[in-house]
């Protein structure tokens, strides 16, 4: 399904970016994860086939430290897990 995932930046402070190259349309959904794996942001997202681009925004009230986002798809399958840090 994905050929290229960015995640930027990392660390973030207010927002994060996302740019995923896709082969063919899918349907996802993103989340951001804390260390305790609670679901902090979680959105629905159409890929469509080429590059899509989206953003998480107003995160600099979150506390320093190490989240997760994964993207999965409608089923729940694993399409992409990464850390990222929050300075």
């Amino acid at each position: 399904m994905t050929t290229q995932v960015s995640i930027y930046p990392n660390p973030f402070a207010s927002s994060l970016s996302f740019e995923i190259i896709v082969e063919n349309n899918e349907a996802t959904i993103i989340r951001l994860l804390d260390q305790k794996q609670k679901i902090i942001k979680m959105i629905s997202w159409h890929l469509k086939k080429g590059t899509n681009k989206t953003s998480f925004d107003n995160l600099q009230s979150l506390p320093n430290g190490n989240y997760f986002v994964d993207i999965k798809n409608l089923d729940g399958s694993n399409l992409f897990s990464t850390k990222i840090a929050k300075m």
